[in-house]
């Protein structure tokens, strides 16, 4: 079997080497299309580009490597089939499934290695290729003004010229747009001008020769002031900026966050997100009606995610336990033995009479309201505050920083609601009202603490879903491939485009579902490899119990079969003609 194994092995290696290498380029392509306006033509150094372009690759391959998985066991299986030589290893007596052995094993180790680079290096350069996406933004090397067309110098201030002398720099019929000032917009005609740049080379001066300006008045916009002038300068800061490298950027995402991170923040906010659940179900229980008996509310959320746990705590901590030597208990000091305190003997004082005291009749009780029970319901988050808060898409690590910011106002807010509680109801108003305000405030404060929680969740999810994908798709594809041997690279081609297609369709719709609430965070995240797992074994199971050693030919001869088949069944069921 040791033969046969490294047989198996070395059918996969060179078909996952080209598929990795075909698909990272492709999307490498696509995505440097993309930047390629935030790179051309700003003077950056060979250093900063092939920075870029190594810091592109990690969180490209961790989206590629499942692919090629899939397409190396399409096309390595098919090969093998459409050549006979599966037929020949059942006549020898070896099942599909010895044959899928070896390859499974190789992709449980592959996936171990993706949960490492999924947790510690893709992070890491998600972290660096932020700061450099960062510092090439705010790179602006030269300023090239272009003769008739609107010069956007910078998103406030455009500036449109006649002509340009490009050896004096000098300028004719221009015509300037700010935008600076708000309400304050002011549009400036000059018959000339010329732009200079300071002594450091980084503010841009335009002095401006017979023209006028006009702006519209702050206290009246409809009314228009206008100046006329001989000679006017205007200063332009920061427009022309050299390349500089950040030299440390603290500030972390949570795709640029390893898992335990994620865990320690995870669990912050979990409690927050708890201490605000009951809040809100305090001030919405003082709000309600008498007549209500139910209060909506959103689930609660664990203190702790439990494969965060187990991988942060259970794995990785008992690894560093058996590697790192045990500390030393340090001896405490004894205290030194005191002798017990003498006791004296107690003076007895004569005792003195009180006058009875008289005690005011109790008040009638009065019946407290029953609040009203709690219901959970993951639709909460589709109120009015909610459809504000769930508009933003949690596409990047800037929507979760401005998840917290959102988050961290709302407490504010509800704070000063409820400080205001009190207040009202000394000053005999309605305090129903009150607790009404409160009541909002708190639930956009728990609506956007629940974004963020839930966000860290899908994050952590993530991470793991992907890294095992290799192992499903590994279980998933032998049997297409068995299925349509002689089907060759198209089958391949077109069969890989189609689960890639589904299965990335599952994972964003269960990001998007558990973003909003609506599913837990681990049944959103690994639906997708457990429906494409449990097709897999039944295709499998399929193919095990089949007698007879050829499956066909490609998708053309298995239509043709299917019709055969309906024909077949047809002249079965037509009623017999008497003769």
């Amino acid at each position: 079997m040791k033969l046969l194994t490294r047989y198996v092995i070395r059918e996969h290696a060179g078909p996952l080497v080209f598929a990795l290498s075909a698909l990272t380029s492709l999307l490498m392509l696509q995505y440097v299309a993309r930047q390629l306006a935030n790179l051309a033509g700003k003077g950056l150094p060979w250093s900063a580009i092939g920075k870029f372009f190594v810091l592109s690759l990690p969180f490209t391959i961790a989206m590629t490597l499942p692919m090629a998985v899939l397409v190396a066991t399409l096309y390595a299986f098919g090969r093998m089939a459409a050549e006979h030589e599966i037929t020949a290893f059942k006549a020898s007596g070896v099942r599909v499934r010895s044959l899928m052995a070896p390859v499974l094993v190789c992709a449980l180790l592959l996936s171990l290695f993706m949960v490492w680079f999924n947790d510690q290096l893709l992070p890491r350069t998600n972290h660096a290729l932020r700061i450099l996406n960062n510092d090439i933004a705010k790179t602006k090397p030269t300023l090239a003004l272009k003769e008739q067309v609107m010069n956007p110098i910078t998103d406030q201030f455009f500036m449109r010229v006649a002509r340009v002398d490009a050896r004096t720099n000098r300028m004719y019929d221009v015509t300037i747009y700010d935008l600076r000032k708000g309400p304050e917009r002011q549009t400036i005609y000059a018959d000339s001008g010329v732009f200079l740049l300071d002594a450091k080379g980084e503010d841009l001066q335009l002095q401006l020769m017979d023209g006028h300006a006009q702006e519209f008045v702050r206290a009246d916009p409809r009314r228009l002031q206008r100046s006329f002038f001989r000679t006017q300068t205007v200063q332009l800061r920061g427009i022309i900026r050299q390349f500089e490298a950040t030299a440390e950027d603290n500030y972390r995402g949570d795709r640029e966050q390893t898992v335990c991170q994620m865990h320690r923040t995870y669990m912050e906010n979990a409690r927050e997100f708890t201490r605000l659940r009951n809040a809100y179900i305090d001030q919405a229980s003082r709000a309600a009606s008498k007549g209500s008996k139910t209060l909506t509310v959103s689930r609660d959320r664990p203190p702790k995610e439990v494969l965060s746990t187990f991988y942060c705590e259970t794995l990785l901590g008992g690894f560093s336990t058996m590697l790192l030597p045990k500390k030393a208990k340090a001896q405490s000091a004894q205290p030194p033995v005191q002798p017990p305190p003498v006791q004296q003997p107690p003076v007895q004082q004569p005792p003195v009479q009180q006058p009875p005291v008289q005690q005011p009749p109790a008040p009638a009780p009065v019946p407290t309201p029953v609040p009203p029970a709690v219901v959970e319901q993951p639709g909460l988050e589709r109120s009015a505050a909610a459809v504000a808060a769930d508009s933003v898409a949690r596409a990047d690590s800037a929507a979760r920083a401005d998840s917290a910011a959102r988050a961290d106002s709302a407490a504010r807010a509800a704070a000063a609601a409820a400080a205001a509680v009190p207040a009202a109801t000394l000053a005999g108003t309605d305090t129903v009202s009150v607790y009404a305000t409160a009541m909002r405030a708190a639930q956009q404060q728990l609506l956007a603490q629940r974004e963020v929680v839930d966000g860290l969740a899908v994050e952590i999810h993530k991470k793991f879903a992907l890294s095992f994908a290799c192992l499903v798709f590994v279980l998933f594809g032998p049997p297409i491939a068995l299925r349509f041997p002689r089907g060759g690279v198209g089958v391949t081609i077109g069969v890989s485009i189609v689960v890639f297609g589904l299965y990335y369709i599952c994972l964003m719709g269960g990001e998007a579902l558990a973003d909003k609430g609506r599913l837990p965070a681990f049944i959103a995240m690994w639906i997708a490899n457990v429906i494409f797992s449990l097709v897999g074994i039944a295709l499998l199971w399929r193919v095990e119990n089949t007698t007879d050693t050829s499956r066909g030919g490609g998708l053309r001869d298995w239509l043709a079969d299917r019709r055969a088949r309906k024909q077949l069944a047809r002249e079965l069921k037509a009623p017999a003609v008497p003769a």
